[in-house]
């Protein structure tokens, strides 16, 4: 038996501490019977979350799967008109997978998604220090002559964006034909408003690794399941 919070977050349904504001408020189902907090479940119960059964095979096994994201596609399970989102690429059964750590609809690279709450916010909060590496191309000749040390002083130091918001990276050096970019912590279109902040415009950005895991070669639009020694290389 396991505690139902972490059922739940095996699911892919919420975290842990989401799971348990949802049990909170009530949003929680064992066998048509509110479910009370700390229960602990075998997983043959009918167990839903605001009506909505939750899928017991999802949740007796850890899944992570390796997505390499195509340009155009948006991070979310939601359809908005003139838009796909990345499930449309992926097969039904991971249509209720959490994305861990996003990128916006025209950055491409590697995604993680899970159906394990505490593993997604493991890999996503900053405390943890799993590293984020990024491949940057900007608007103008791919400006390779900008000096390198005069970007990462500038980084390191933080450029405050349009709305008061400090932002960072841990190091920022040329690699081939672009700029390879590593973050500690990624908020919402962090590196494009970075740069912005600098007077530049990132033309291409690609997200190419999550602490020690790369992308492997998976081609575009395309995804591979993980070993569990792959998911060792992205966890603490």
């Amino acid at each position: 038996m396991i505690y139902l919070t972490k059922y739940l977050a095996q699911a892919g349904v919420a975290s842990r501490r989401q799971a348990e504001v949802l049990i909170r408020n009530g949003k929680v189902t064992i066998d048509g019977e509110r479910a009370p907090l700390g229960v602990m479940v075998e997983g043959t119960e009918d167990i839903r979350v605001r009506g909505q059964k939750v899928n017991s095979q999802m949740a007796a096994t850890r899944l992570v799967i390796a997505f390499n994201k195509p340009i155009g596609y948006t991070c979310t399970t939601r359809s908005f008109i003139n838009e796909e989102n990345i499930f449309s690429l992926l097969p039904p059964q991971y249509k209720n997978l959490i994305i861990a750590g996003r990128l916006d609809k025209d950055s491409r690279g590697l995604l993680l998604l899970t159906n394990d709450g505490d593993l997604a916010n493991r890999i996503t909060h900053p405390r943890y220090g799993h590293d984020k590496k990024y491949l940057v191309r900007f608007a103008g000749e791919d400006r390779l002559d900008l000096d390198e040390r005069a970007l990462y002083a500038r980084a390191k130091e933080g450029i405050r964006s349009e709305d008061g918001e400090i932002l960072t990276a841990k190091s920022i050096r040329r690699e081939e034909d672009r700029w390879a970019v590593t973050l500690g912590e990624g908020k919402k279109r962090h590196i494009r408003r970075l740069f912005a902040g600098m007077g530049l415009k990132v033309s291409d950005l690609q997200r190419v690794g999550i602490g020690t895991l790369g992308l492997g070669g998976i081609p575009q639009g395309k995804y591979r399941v993980l070993s569990e020694t792959d998911i060792k290389k992205i966890v603490k």
